[in-house]
């Protein structure tokens, strides 16, 4: 919806400045520039009906589940044990515009700040700032209880490019994992001492997790569901 609206902004001033300077009037072109407004609203709906999709899941199924439609907003999204929660993350953004930016293609993965509330814990994941004006490197730090506990950054190496896998090294307090996808596969893995301890599938917009009862499990989760937001997987 912002985008289109922006859209729209944009291409009224363009045609405006234009008008203005070379008395050029176009009817179709400013025809054109309308019919942002009704997709503007088209899109509203269809985000508006992501956010109560998700608001209404139940749980499905035995295990964890969660349900990721709307990638954006800062609506609250549940995590399900079969039908009862355990938990709940939402989004956040430090400024306005950061919301307004992320509406555009190919961007909603900026400004990505995570809140978890899992077994009783508040986990939050925040963005470390600036690293994207000079490289593709992006680090999050882990913060619980008002202390930070760990980080977790993007890993770019050539045999991770070779393979086509996508790659989060994170660290919890003094242990290390490596969250890890194929490019080409909806599966993520969790390993740590290169064994596999944790995994998540995704079927269109329903999430599902095998994670261990360990004491780490909530920060499995909060990790892998940062991957697939960062990921856009």
């Amino acid at each position: 919806m912002i985008y289109c609206i922006g859209m729209f902004v944009l291409g009224v001033v363009a045609l405006t400045a234009r008008g203005l300077y070379f008395d050029i009037f176009r009817l179709t072109e400013w025809g054109s520039v309308f019919v942002f407004l009704p997709a503007a609203l088209l899109l509203f709906w269809v985000e508006r009906w992501q956010q109560k999709q998700d608001a209404a899941f139940n749980g499905s199924g035995t295990g964890y589940t969660s349900r990721l439609s709307d990638r954006q907003s800062t609506g609250i999204k549940q995590i399900y044990r079969a039908d009862t929660v355990v938990g709940s993350y939402r989004r956040t953004f430090k400024q306005v515009w950061h919301r307004w930016f992320v509406a555009f293609p190919k961007v909603e993965n900026f400004f990505l700040n995570l809140v978890f509330d899992l077994s009783q814990r508040e986990l939050r994941f925040e963005e470390k700032t600036g690293q994207r004006l000079w490289s593709n490197q992006t680090e999050w730090t882990i913060e619980e209880g008002g202390e930070t506990v760990g980080d977790i950054k993007t890993e770019n190496t050539v045999l991770h490019a070779v393979e086509f896998t996508e790659v989060l090294r994170m660290t919890y307090r003094g242990e290390t994992y490596q969250i890890r996808s194929p490019r080409l596969s909806r599966r993520i893995e969790v390993r740590r001492d290169k064994k596999t301890i944790a995994a998540s599938h995704r079927k269109r917009h329903l999430l599902t997790f095998d994670v261990p009862d360990l004491e780490t499990q909530a920060v499995l989760l909060a990790g892998m569901i940062l991957f697939r937001l960062h990921f856009r997987e």
